[in-house]
């Protein structure tokens, strides 16, 4: 069995077009009529995962009334957490009004002599 074998007989079962041709070269050769068979197991594999679902199963997809306001409770649940950490988060950005008029106490005070540590004109 050679790759276009397997590629014309792919593209068969796939339907997509083929060169007779090649198809009937395809199929004189033992192994490519056994891939062919391989390759309808397998379309036919894929064809049984796509099934619907049991109804013990699709109901769950449908959305009941208790979900419904148990998705707004959530939501709401999440706003207020949200509010509640944005009251507790530290906010530097925001000054103390009572502070805003004075300056910070210093913390060290450095001293300079004229002459000693720094020169006119320099």
């Amino acid at each position: 069995m050679t790759i276009i074998h397997t590629e014309v007989l792919s593209a068969f079962v796939d339907g997509e077009p083929v060169d007779p041709a090649q198809l009937a070269a395809a199929l004189h050769d033992p192994d490519a009529r056994a891939a062919l068979i391989d390759f309808v197991r397998f379309r036919d594999a894929a064809r049984a995962d796509t099934e619907a679902l049991p109804a013990s199963l699709e109901r769950l997809r449908q959305p009941t009334p208790q979900r419904r306001v148990l998705r707004w409770v959530a939501a709401a649940a999440v706003l207020v957490l949200m509010f509640v950490a944005g009251l507790l988060t530290p906010q530097p950005w925001r000054q103390n009004p009572a502070s805003s008029d004075t300056p910070p106490q210093p913390t060290r005070i450095e001293r300079f002599e004229p002459g000693v540590d720094w020169h006119p004109g320099d």
